[in-house]
């Protein structure tokens, strides 16, 4: 039995997809031209840019032979996993916390040692307070305290 290229066909489609609704949700907005652009024009280009790039993946992965998918059930359970941790998380104990232990979760399946996955949230967990709390000024709270 001949596989097909599931991987950029799946990849290619969602592309399309996704790229035809946001071009078709911002055409509610106004449009405006290259030099006065509107609201619109942004999301309108970017939107059928992205569905074009997505036919270029998927229209070759139809004729080309390929491997079937393999879910890798144990990577899908971690990374769900930590991003509902981080969104229970971040009421009760802020961003710091909340980003630490996801990432620590994340880091489950990865083949490295507990240092190292300690230096790794905490640089995470660093970076994520500096862009949203400092550098973007949401209104997070930042400390479980």
């Amino acid at each position: 039995m001949k596989h097909r290229d599931t991987h950029d066909l799946i990849g290619g489609i969602a592309l399309t997809v996704v790229g035809v609704f946001f071009g078709l949700y911002a055409s509610r907005y106004t449009m405006g031209t290259a030099a006065r652009m509107g609201p619109g024009y942004f999301p309108i280009v970017l939107g059928w840019l992205l569905a074009v790039l997505g036919l270029l993946v998927a229209l070759p992965a139809w004729w080309r032979q390929g491997n079937p998918i393999r879910v890798q059930w144990r990577n899908l359970a971690t990374a769900t996993a930590c991003l509902v941790l981080f969104a229970a998380l971040l009421q009760a104990a802020g961003v710091l916390v909340a980003a630490f232990a996801a990432s620590m979760v994340a880091l489950v399946p990865a083949r490295t040692s507990v240092r190292q996955k300690l230096v790794i949230s905490a640089a995470v967990s660093a970076l994520t307070v500096g862009i949203f709390v400092f550098g973007l000024q949401m209104n997070v709270r930042t400390f479980p305290w």
